[in-house]
């Protein structure tokens, strides 16, 4: 039997919005228009000819048959897979981070006896499925294949669930060495005179949406009595909807994905103070690529993300404002040793490597 590669995706892909894995995926697909046999997602801004296979997934009907059966609103994706399954493949079918796909999947396939013919490699995206307990094994036992992003979230998952009844595979994140790298003094100088920097401050870099577990309010609050003490000091806030005003702090909007490498570049510090577990977190790595000095929250796995604090500053009880002074203060006065001169950026967590486990994850 021959082998097909077949990419369901709530997102649109390629994409041009910001994201996590979208962007990953979009990068993946740029790189090679051929890796995926097919891609079944909602409408995309870019169209790859002869791959992609547009979903419509929010029409009246869809949503008012949805009520009574929980498999139907997702239906759609299983109308088009299956149109693009013969008796004589194989078809790995690879599903990021919607378990409501995953399940209707499973289902259909088994009520049309070809549950056999279809692999199913499952990417969470989060640390854990976000369900629970006593639901999560349906949701195991309707993947073959299931891709973690940390070990941390694969140590979780079997301590609460005591079993997983599905091969798992680990494939921390990968991000695009030629986009995000850090760059020489004087080119970083250059950089930050082009951006409007003042070279005599040291610049705090603040990267995410402004959801609550994110920590923003906590590092606002830690900012205030930061100040205090340092006037060479600015705190750069980017990606929030909602415009943050405050004394030392410069609001830069929204940018799309590669428009944040000059961000990270540019930076002194970089500040991830998120206040849940999270997956593998994007602008971590990211930043961690392009040089910056991150201080991030001691939480599981962002603890793993920077190798036990031998890649960045672990800022324990992230919760507390005080951890946030404290830590911040403490870079500032004193001669920290991130490693940064001592690891190869360019090697860490690059997409060479993620792109090319990903394909052995499919063989």
């Amino acid at each position: 039997m021959s082998k097909k590669n077949i990419l369901l995706s709530s997102k649109a892909i390629p994409s041009d919005q910001i994201g996590s894995w979208n962007v990953l995926l979009t990068n993946l697909v740029k790189k090679e228009t051929s890796f995926f046999d097919k891609i079944i997602s909602p409408y995309p801004s870019s169209v790859i000819e002869r791959v992609n296979v547009p979903v419509e997934t929010n029409n009246i009907l869809t949503v008012f048959l949805s009520k009574f059966n929980s498999y139907y609103a997702k239906k759609t994706y299983w109308k088009k897979l299956k149109e693009n399954i013969t008796s004589t493949e194989i078809v790995n079918v690879i599903i990021f981070d919607d378990i409501k796909i995953l399940q209707t999947i499973n289902h259909y396939a088994k009520k049309a006896r070809i549950r056999k013919q279809i692999n199913i490699i499952y990417f969470i995206r989060g640390y854990r499925f976000d369900v629970p307990v006593d639901h999560r094994n349906n949701i195991y036992n309707c993947i073959d294949k299931l891709v973690i992003q940390t070990e941390s979230s694969y140590k979780i998952q079997l301590q609460e669930n005591h079993t997983i009844p599905c091969e798992v595979v680990l494939l921390p994140n990968g991000i695009d060495s030629k986009v995000f790298y850090q760059l020489q003094p004087k080119d970083k100088e250059e950089l930050r005179h082009k951006l409007g920097f003042d070279n005599g401050k040291m610049y705090f870099l603040w990267v995410s949406q402004d959801r609550p577990k994110k920590g923003l309010s906590i590092v606002l609050k830690a900012w205030e009595n930061i100040i205090q003490k340092h006037t060479d000091v600015e705190l750069l806030i980017l990606g929030t909807h909602n415009e943050v005003k405050g004394k030392q702090i410069t609001w830069l909007g929204r940018k799309k994905n590669k428009q944040l490498a000059r961000y990270y570049q540019s930076t002194d510090f970089y500040i991830f103070s998120s206040l849940c577990h999270e997956g593998h977190p994007l602008s971590l790595t990211e930043a961690l690529k392009s040089g910056a000095k991150c201080l991030a929250s001691d939480i599981d796995p962002i603890s793993e993300v920077l190798h036990d604090g031998d890649l960045g500053y672990l800022v324990k009880n992230p919760h507390f404002v005080d951890s946030w002074v404290n830590a911040i203060n403490d870079v500032l006065t004193n001669d920290i040793n991130f490693n940064m001169n001592n690891t190869d950026l360019i090697k860490l967590y690059n997409d060479k490597e993620w792109i090319a486990n990903f394909k052995e994850i499919l063989n």
